[in-house]
């Protein structure tokens, strides 16, 4: 077809979409054009993050398309509906294997079709109450969280969301737990383990459960070894159990057990995983295969926590799951048997609805934030943004905030660059001091740029080779090659043997003894140094993605949003301001910045339809 060619040509099509149409014209020479553009179309979006394409929505597609293609476009859809062109060749209903499926309005790729079908039925399946003792629960809960109920203001008072979170946790043999940075996830999940660990004593004191902890990146699951070490050191629970509260996590990969050049895991539904419960967080990160894998492996009788933030840049991969998940319809309440013990356990208000839906019972939100207080300038910029309000926004950054900095952009990086050299200019002095590796590992994570691009004049790859540049010039780092004392890296592929992982960041520092360079690492708590020579794939960090940035947090943070950045989304700002705990600076225009939030990531899927039984 002509029409491939050229929008392959111009750029709206990659060589893998035209070649998976070629090869169904290989397969099927009579097959309809229509059919075959749906599918090169179905290719391509896939690539863009969406599961499906919903028909109804095509000309989304196609509306960034020269006029003269989008017009032969729409002219060959309309003319061959798709639903007339099911033939169990190419096209099916999912009953048979076909390369491509037809669900109601929504069209798939087979795999993805069936990907999203499973996980469906397995979170519906897992959906289910735990028989235990109220009157216990109630018990742990006051001792863990009080009186169960927090002032947001001095008129209102409301029940803990993080008690709610934890009983039903507790009660559900499956649990999603949604929240924005400073709501309490971890803390809340710390608790929750040890009132699951009490009852379970009481129920079975020769029993210990097998609990873990995982992530989607080594970065992340350190962070949360972390959070729930410290969090169960401060619990007002016995040493027992307090033990039993595991504190080292892993990356979903290696729990799975990912198998080199292969697309299967060690562990699957034949050869279920060997736990008991299972806390998984940044749960947004996980796209639609990888959370299909880890459900396939997860034993029928295990529990499963879900712990993330909704609001959160979705997968790199495609799949919003935790998106999907959360998303529940307003008017959808918890069932009467859920209501009744969320009001015995937690003093949550019984409200009387006309739709119940099941799945609600398994779905928390936390919202009370304990970093950002109501005079936080980030809490403020981050509500404005997460509701879309260009108007909320500019009033939020007109107000004069500590916390917060708008710098206008210039048309080259020069200004940024001067910008990194005085937010680094504390870590680069230290450098030569005689430091020692611990020291300059803690001021370099104070600060970090965070870009929406790779390539670009605001692009990672430009501003991190620009900063060292200039800072060469200027005799704050001595550069002899690729690699200098100071040199900050992060790694880009996992490297068990070497328990380093996508995501890791270390820093360069001569080694006292042999004057060698060793990149530093912190490791669960301990330094540990590689040679530079040992290093998996890597790449310098002074600039990272957002994306990358994830599961991450710093003092201060300078979010770069470039004019030319098709991708910015509000999630993306999101995601990027939220990771300054204490200082966030814009660089950008206002428009650009305004028109990032108008832009929220909408990912073509039909799992919340699936879910919550909405079309």
């Amino acid at each position: 077809m002509k029409l491939l060619d050229d929008l392959h040509t111009q750029g709206f099509l990659r060589p893998l979409d035209l070649h998976f149409a070629r090869w169904l014209i290989q397969q099927q020479p009579k097959a309809p054009e229509a059919l075959i553009l749906l599918a090169a179309l179905a290719s391509q979006q896939l690539g863009e993050g969406h599961v499906c394409i919903h028909l109804a929505k095509l000309e989304l597609i196609w509306s960034a398309w020269p006029s003269s293609l989008r017009d032969q476009a729409s002219l060959l859809v309309s003319s061959q509906p798709a639903d007339t062109l099911l033939d169990h060749d190419i096209l099916g209903d999912g009953g048979q294997l076909t390369p491509l499926v037809l669900d109601k309005e929504r069209l798939y790729l087979y795999r993805y079709w069936q990907y999203e079908c499973q996980v469906a039925r397995s979170l519906l399946a897992r959906t289910s109450s735990v028989e235990l003792d109220t009157a216990f629960l109630k018990e742990k809960l006051d001792g863990l969280f009080g009186e169960g109920e927090i002032a947001n203001s001095e008129l209102d008072v409301s029940p803990d969301g993080q008690r709610v979170a934890a009983a039903i946790a507790v009660l559900q043999s499956m649990a999603i737990i949604s929240g924005g940075p400073g709501t309490g996830k971890t803390t809340t999940i710390t608790r929750m383990l040890a009132i699951y660990l009490q009852i379970q004593k009481q129920q079975s004191p020769e029993v210990t459960p097998v609990i873990c902890l995982a992530a989607p990146t080594g970065k992340a699951a350190a962070r949360l070894s972390e959070s729930i070490s410290m969090a169960r050191d401060s619990l007002a629970v016995s040493d027992d159990i307090k033990q039993m509260i595991p504190d080292q996590g892993t990356t979903l990969h290696r729990l799975l057990g990912a198998r080199p050049g292969q697309a299967s895991f060690k562990y699957n539904a034949d050869n279920p995983l060997h736990l008991d419960l299972l806390v998984v967080d940044e749960a947004s990160m996980i796209d639609l295969p990888l959370m299909a894998n880890l459900l396939l492996a997860l034993p029928e009788q295990a529990r499963l926590i879900l712990i993330g933030d909704k609001e959160q840049l979705a997968s790199v991969e495609a799949g919003s799951v935790l998106g999907d998940v959360c998303s529940v319809p307003e008017e959808v309440a918890n069932t009467e048997a859920m209501a009744a013990l969320l009001y015995e356990t937690c003093q949550v208000p019984l409200l009387k609805t006309n739709s119940v839906q099941p799945f609600s019972d398994s779905v928390a939100f936390l919202k009370h934030s304990y970093r950002f207080s109501q005079d936080s300038g980030i809490g403020a910029l981050a509500r404005a943004v997460n509701a879309g309000d260009a108007k909320q926004l500019k009033s939020v950054l007109a107000s004069g905030y500590a916390d917060l900095q708008r710098i206008t952009a210039t048309a080259g990086n020069e200004q940024l660059i001067q910008h990194m050299l005085e937010k680094y200019r504390e870590y680069l002095s230290i450098l030569n001091s005689g430091a020692e590796p611990a020291e300059v590992i803690k001021q370099f994570s104070v600060f970090r740029v965070l870009c929406g691009l790779r390539k670009g004049v605001f692009g990672v790859e430009a501003l991190n080779t620009a900063f060292e540049k200039e800072a060469q010039n200027r005799g704050l780092i001595q550069m002899k090659g690729r690699w200098y004392s100071g040199r900050p890296v992060m790694i880009t592929r996992n490297d068990r043997a070497l328990r380093l992982y996508n995501g890791d960041i270390g820093i360069a520092l001569e080694d006292v003894e042999t004057r060698q360079l060793k990149v530093w690492f912190e490791q669960g708590g301990e330094l540990v140094s590689y040679s530079t020579s040992r290093l998996p794939q890597h790449e310098t960090v002074f600039a990272m993605t957002v994306h990358k940035s994830q599961g991450s947090e710093f003092d201060d943070v300078t979010l770069v949003l470039a004019e030319e950045a098709k991708v910015i989304s509000r999630e993306l700002v999101y995601t990027g301001i939220t990771r300054a705990k204490k200082h966030c600076a814009l660089y950008g225009s206002l428009k650009t910045i305004t028109a990032s939030i108008e832009k929220p990531t909408v990912r073509m899927s039909g799992l919340a339809a699936r879910i919550w039984g909405t079309q």
